[in-house]
């Protein structure tokens, strides 16, 4: 991880495949394969996975933004890589890359996708699994996976419901129809659209509003909402269960002090 910087730099050509600064209390990495549209390479797969665990586990990171080199967020698979996989290939391919998924997924920092360009087939999957997404005006999503006869995969089938709905989901996966920035937005894959080339920094100041919350208070928002569909009582339950200790912390006592002291709360993740 770079040392800390007050603006982001986009690596360069000659610079790794998956490069990680600081940008305050946020984590930017980058997929840095521009030439090749950012593709999910087998040399980004672990340096990605890596990057992503190092930004989950770093105690002085509050939030991580995932972002694509040269104006493309990621053009999916290596499709190079694809010729000759048997069943048991293809399944440890899989099971590889699902690691990235779980550390994103299962982390309890909020990780939030700056897509400029193509975020299409596991590119998407990628966006779909950030809590967040940031898109230039001009992006464009797909899931072509079925034009190479796949289905789509990285928990896509988990994720994107979620966002957009199951019946827009199938539309997406068994059409490999591309939606743009806009219709992404109205669908709920898209919390906000920006001007192009401006979706790291409009992603960077919406992980500067996260660090400026309890850590505590976002991390168990996200395990929370992480757990998926709950019946009420179940909700309401791992609710009170929560909000029980997180009235013990150090933070709340420090929220409520600067409340009624009119001052910006100092909160330490305590």
């Amino acid at each position: 991880m770079k040392d800390h910087q007050e603006a982001p730099v986009e690596p360069g050509v000659d610079d790794p495949v998956c490069v990680t600064q600081r940008i305050g209390a946020t984590a930017l990495v980058w997929i840095n394969d521009p030439k090749r549209r950012n593709p999910l390479s087998m040399a980004l797969r672990p340096a990605l996975i890596q990057a992503m665990a190092e930004a989950q586990a770093d105690p002085d990171v509050r939030a991580v933004v995932l972002a694509g080199a040269g104006g493309c967020f990621s053009a999916g698979g290596d499709i190079s890589t694809m010729k000759g996989i048997t069943a048991a290939s293809g399944r440890a391919r899989l099971q590889d890359v699902h690691r990235l998924v779980k550390i994103v997924q299962g982390g309890t920092k909020p990780v939030i996708a700056a897509v400029e360009g193509y975020a299409v087939g596991a590119g998407l999957s990628i966006a779909a699994m950030c809590d967040m997404v940031v898109a230039s005006s001009e992006a464009k999503f797909s899931l072509p996976f079925g034009k190479l006869g796949l289905m789509p995969d990285l928990g896509v089938f988990h994720t994107l419901p979620a966002r957009i709905g199951m019946g827009r989901t199938k539309l997406l996966a068994m059409t490999g129809r591309t939606i743009d920035a806009q219709t992404a937005a109205d669908w709920g894959l898209v919390e906000e659209i920006c001007a192009p080339g401006e979706a790291v920094e409009k992603a960077l100041a919406m992980a500067e509003e996260v660090a400026r919350c309890a850590p505590l208070s976002v991390a168990t928002s996200k395990q929370t909402l992480a757990r998926g569909p709950m019946s009420l009582d179940d909700m309401l339950s791992a609710e009170a269960d929560t909000q029980a200790l997180l009235f013990c912390t150090e933070d709340v006592k420090e929220g409520v002090a600067a409340f009624l002291e009119k001052r910006r709360p100092a909160f330490k993740g305590a």
